[in-house]
């Protein structure tokens, strides 16, 4: 009797040991900090560009899932756009501002039509 008892202990234990199945729910956020607005450039909100562009400064936004972000996001595109006080706006798509060249602007994060359809129009005064 002794012996089965011996035996049947290596039994025991692997059946208290085995995986056991079970349900697992895995939850995971990610913060993505607040979205910016980017709308389309409009002579009217602000200025003519041939005299107003120094005014403006160039900031790199970041395009993830149909949003802007402020900040680098695994996975997201820089976008080179224009800050103006707490307004964010693409570049003029005029052909004379491509050429005019802003050295503090980074072109070859330049927008792309994308960028353009998606922008939002300016908000009126």
């Amino acid at each position: 009797m002794r012996i089965r008892m011996l035996a049947a202990l290596p039994l025991l234990a692997a059946l208290v040991l085995a995986p056991r199945h079970g349900s697992a729910q895995v939850s995971a956020t990610i913060h993505l900090g607040r979205p910016i607005v980017v709308g389309n450039y409009e002579a009217t909100r602000y200025g003519d560009w041939h005299s107003s562009y120094r005014r403006w400064r160039p900031v790199t936004v970041y395009y993830y899932n149909g949003r802007y972000y402020p900040r680098a996001i695994r996975g997201a595109r820089p976008v080179q756009i224009y800050r103006r006080q707490n307004e964010y706006f693409l570049p003029p798509r005029d052909a004379a501002w491509v050429n005019r060249g802003d050295r503090r602007y980074n072109y070859h994060r330049r927008p792309n039509d994308e960028d353009y359809n998606h922008a939002e129009p300016p908000r009126r005064p």
